[in-house]
């Protein structure tokens, strides 16, 4: 009877450490589980971290290619007077110079406040606007040479691009003279004045 008691002992305490190592075990593979898996999130969160800053990177590379590239020709377009405000004070002292040096008999010009240009719908810009200020010219000329000088004079000496919108010309009443100060020709044109500008309220500046 003490031998089957001492049996059972051996036995039940065979069976409690085995129970215990199959715990243990089981702890420890649920454990190892779980760093592995703890491993793998911290491995795929630092993965995308690397590829985040790498793709920021090359995106700021690239934009440092673009800017190095197109800025020189972005700074002239500005200082010829395309790209941002409008030059109004070139345009009018460009023009006034101009039919003085042409001596051109008569000039009364009127440039309207800088609205959108209806030139072009179409064109994708981004967030950038195309602006027209329109000049109104009503010219007495000695011949029709006058106004392509005056509109030669624009294009080399005044600050941004215009386009002709209409222009009409329309002779003289009277007998056609030589005398500087007569008018042979009367003309009728609207220069629209373009700029480059910013969409909305803004304005571009250097």
């Amino acid at each position: 009877m003490a031998a089957r008691k001492a049996e059972f002992a051996i036995l039940r305490g065979t069976v409690i450490g085995f129970v215990i190592c199959v715990v243990l075990a089981a702890g420890m593979l649920s454990a190892s589980l779980y760093f592995r898996n703890s491993m793998q999130r911290e491995y795929q969160a630092n993965h995308q971290r690397f590829r985040n800053a790498s793709q920021l990177y090359l995106a700021v590379d690239e934009e440092e290619r673009t800017i190095e590239e197109f800025y020189p020709e972005f700074v002239r377009l500005y200082r010829d007077g395309l790209l941002g405000g409008e030059r109004r004070l070139s345009w009018l002292e460009t023009l006034r110079t101009a039919a003085a040096a042409i001596r051109i008999p008569e000039l009364n010009y009127k440039l309207d406040a800088r609205g959108p240009w209806d030139g072009a719908p179409n064109l994708a810009l981004g967030g950038y606007e195309i602006h027209a200020s329109t000049m109104s010219l009503s010219l007495g000329l000695l011949h029709e040479g006058d106004l392509l000088a005056l509109l030669e004079a624009l294009d080399e000496g005044a600050l941004g691009q215009y386009t002709v919108r209409d222009c009409a010309l329309v002779g003289g009443e009277g007998t056609l003279t030589l005398d500087p100060q007569a008018v042979n020709v009367r003309a009728e044109c609207r220069l629209d004045w373009l700029t480059v500008d910013l969409a909305g309220a803004r304005e571009l500046a250097l």
